[in-house]
Formats: C-alpha cells, sequence, structure tokens
C-alpha cells in the first residue's frame, strides 16, 4: 500500500505523525510519501512513476474563513490556488482519497486507521491538531506594491478550489472585474468602465491564475454604452496549450456574454484573458463585469 499525504500546517504536521504511528502498527507497512514540499510537476510525475493506492488531504483553509487576514496579497493567493489544485489533479489520479475535514477533528483517529485496517486501540493517542482553520501567519504572504486580492476573488475562486478535492469532475469558478489589470495603465487594476476612444489595443488583460487541467468554457459578461456604435472585439484565452480567441461584433449598448471554449493542459500554468478592441473608436465605453469559468468533460478547446 502506498499512501500520498497532502497537508500543510498543523493538520498536516498532524496526519503525518499519526500516519506514521498507524503504519509502524500495521502488518501491511505502508509507504508514506509527504507531498507537502514537492514541487506540483513532481509530485504528479511521481505518481506515473509508481502509482498510489490513496491519497490523505489535511490542508488548511486559507484567506476563506471569517478569521482570515486581511493582509493577503494576490501572490498568495495564487500559491494556495496552485496547492488546491494539486490536491484536485491528486484525488483525480489516485484511486482512493481521505479528506480529514477540520470540522472533524475528533473523528480523525479512527478515520485513519480504519484506512489502515488497524484497530485504533493498537495506535498511540496524539493530542489533537490546534489552529486548524488558519495558515499561520509566517506562511501567508503579506501584502507589497502587488495588487491585493478582492474579497470576490477569494469567494468565488479560491474556496471553491479548496473543496473541489471532494468532488473534482466539474468545477464552477468565478474571476470579477477586479481581479483584471487595465490595458491603458499596464499594472494597474481595472476601473469599471475602460474609454474606448482611441486606437484599437489591450482594454483589460490577467488575472494570471492558474486552473485544473481538462476542458473549460469561460462566460464573460460584458458591458457597452448606448454610443458604442457598430465595433469589433476579441477575448481571448491564453494558456500553457495555446491561444484560443472569439470574435464578436457590438452593434448597440447594453450587457452581452460571450462564451468561449478552451483547454488547459499545464494546471499550474498562469491563465490570461484579453480583451481586445480591434479598431480605433471616437467615443464609447466598455465593461468587463466577470468572467465564470466551468469545468466539463464534455466541453472541447474551439477557436
Amino acid at each position: 500500500m502506498k499512501i500520498f499525504l497532502l497537508g500543510s500546517g498543523p493538520a498536516g504536521a498532524w496526519a503525518h505523525a499519526f500516519l506514521d504511528k498507524g503504519a509502524a502498527a500495521s502488518a501491511a507497512k505502508p509507504e508514506i510519501v509527504i507531498v507537502d514540499g514537492l514541487a506540483p510537476h513532481d509530485a504528479l510525475v511521481a505518481l506515473d512513476v509508481a502509482p498510489t493506492d490513496i491519497l490523505v488531504l489535511a490542508q488548511q483553509a486559507p484567506f476563506v474563513s471569517d478569521g482570515a487576514p486581511a493582509d493577503v496579497s494576490i501572490d498568495a493567493v495564487r500559491h494556495e490556488a496552485q496547492k488546491a489544485i494539486l490536491a484536485i489533479e491528486l484525488a483525480r489520479r489516485i484511486p482512493q482519497t481521505l479528506l480529514l475535514h477540520p470540522a472533524e477533528v475528533a473523528e480523525w483517529p479512527q478515520l485513519i486507521t480504519g484506512l489502515l485496517g488497524v484497530n485504533s486501540s493498537e495506535v498511540p493517542p496524539l493530542a489533537e491538531p490546534l489552529a486548524i482553520g488558519l495558515v499561520a501567519a509566517d506562511e501567508s504572504a503579506a501584502v507589497s506594491a502587488s495588487q491585493s486580492p478582492s474579497p470576490s476573488l477569494l469567494r468565488t475562486y479560491l474556496a471553491p478550489l479548496l473543496t473541489a478535492a471532494e468532488h473534482p469532475a466539474s468545477i464552477v469558478v468565478a474571476w470579477s472585474r477586479d481581479c483584471f489589470l487595465y490595458g491603458d495603465a499596464p499594472g494597474e487594476g481595472l476601473p469599471a468602465t475602460v474609454e474606448l476612444a482611441g486606437r484599437g489595443r489591450i482594454l483589460a488583460y490577467g488575472p494570471y491564475m492558474p486552473l485544473p487541467q481538462g476542458h473549460w468554457r469561460a462566460t464573460a459578461y460584458l458591458g457597452f454604452s448606448a454610443d458604442v456604435g457598430s465595433m469589433p472585439f476579441i477575448l481571448e484565452v491564453d494558456t500553457d496549450a495555446g491561444i484560443t480567441r472569439g470574435f464578436f461584433e457590438v452593434k448597440q449598448g447594453g450587457i452581452f456574454t460571450l462564451e468561449l471554449d478552451f483547454e488547459v493542459t499545464d494546471p499550474f500554468h498562469p491563465v490570461e484573458f484579453r480583451l481586445v478592441s480591434q479598431d480605433s473608436a471616437l467615443e464609447g465605453l466598455a465593461s468587463l463585469i466577470e468572467i465564470r469559468l466551468e469545468q466539463s468533460p464534455t466541453t472541447g478547446a474551439r477557436v
């Protein structure tokens, strides 16, 4: 029996210690591989080299609870998203997954001993882990000059990824306007409305966040002012698999949706969307409201 343990903070440390105690009491003497600390790509390669029987997840849930720190940087969110995506990719590849939920701490010893096929009385007791709900202060990155994440990014992107390992078949996340950057002022946050007057150009881009491997459908919610006239635009997504483009023409003001199917081959590669105006304009306003992303095994990349 081979067990992969992906854990962090006190929860991960406790699970590691208890698994070691349980393995010593087990007749099967399972091999335990600690994933935390391995590069995400290396962890997936290790599965290809030697298949694993069981995945144990004992991760923290940083930045998403009511007590989460306020000074979280955008880079810290990307880091936690990569860890969550690693859990998703491992759960998809390993036959059995045991999730150690923070709300069920008292049941963890029985869950692990049952997994190992040993009697709980044969394993020396271990004090329950503390402070399971939040990442330790030294594990989070403080806000710097970089863009800081909005609460919506934590709620509509990171939180669904953190819970998706339990049901990894279909995932839905969303990136709101304040996740994106302004094409006319690179590095600055995207304003609520963008002036179209001037040459054709990139109006909005970002958010450089990773997504799990597979086929995705993006639904972009876009707004245009009544004076926009007739104007062509491009919405494109850049992943490690290439660039997928959707062409559309706006002929009147209003709120519109545009669907774009694309593929993610590298789940740890940052994904970038770009909203591009193709022609010059004298007037008009545009707004990138939100991009909703839904993963489905039946969708395919389409140009």
